[in-house]
């Protein structure tokens, strides 16, 4: 055996040993507080593994990991990290949550929902909805920094339950700015959920709708006939462009 093999072996051994003596993190857990003391290694992992999954973290999210002579390992039943703490909290509320839900009197035949961490985190430590998330990048640096990062969480996470990339939810979020009187950012939002979803007729109809309230008759037609375009049978689209018409005889 050459001196690299006989290396090769020596450090594959010795990590192996290490494997071996580590403590396992699930069997005899301590500073349990929510969770059942006598919980079995199996549920303990499945649920870590859950919250894992739900938040889209690993186990040094809510975990200690330290650094000592012995070299960096993870202190498992430390109360250090402040997430932890909110973890605990979470579990109690869900749990809350659900006896609510159970007490309710719906029927025997009633199928009750349970809520679990997925419920909101869907895959993030801070479950927000796209909206929210486009309302913040607009107040930071207007409409282009929410396009922009719009793009950039639907590269990341099309696909996935996350975060909500219809074209309905975008171009209802433009509609929900025209109601609050922002006229422009609802333009702008507008226009984008046309570009994103161009056979999404909601999206046609609400770029329509803030063309109409901008009293810019010529291009609010131009919108409502792209939506009737998609789907003829819009009686109440049919019935906006009857609208501009009169406003622009006025």
């Amino acid at each position: 055996m050459n001196l690299l093999k006989f290396l090769a072996m020596f450090v594959l051994l010795a990590s192996l040993n290490s494997v071996a003596n580590a403590q396992n993190p699930f069997e005899d857990p301590k500073n349990l507080e929510v969770l059942p003391k006598d919980i079995s290694s199996g549920q303990l992992r499945q649920i870590m593994r859950g919250f894992s999954f739900a938040l889209g973290e690993r186990c040094t999210y809510c975990h200690e990991r330290i650094e000592d002579e012995n070299g960096s390992h993870m202190a498992f039943d430390s109360d250090k990290m402040e997430t932890k703490t909110i973890a605990r909290e979470m579990m109690k509320l869900s749990g809350r949550i659900n006896r609510d839900i159970a007490a309710l009197d719906r029927g025997e035949d009633h199928k009750y929902t349970q809520v679990v961490c997925t419920t909101c985190h869907r895959g993030q430590a801070n479950p927000f909805l796209i909206e929210q998330v486009m309302k913040e990048q607009i107040a930071e640096g207007g409409t282009e920094l929410a396009k922009s990062k719009y793009l950039e969480l639907k590269e990341k996470y099309y696909g996935g339950h996350t975060y909500d990339f219809t074209g309905f939810t975008l171009a209802e979020y433009a509609n929900s700015l025209a109601d609050s009187g922002a006229l422009d950012n609802a333009l702008e939002m507008a226009k984008f959920s046309v570009g994103q979803y161009p056979n999404e007729t909601y999206a046609y109809t609400i770029l329509g709708n803030v063309y109409l309230a901008r009293k810019n008759y010529t291009a609010a037609i131009t919108a409502y006939e792209g939506s009737l375009a998609i789907n003829p049978d819009q009686d109440g689209v049919k019935q906006q462009i009857e609208r501009a018409k009169e406003a622009m005889e006025e």
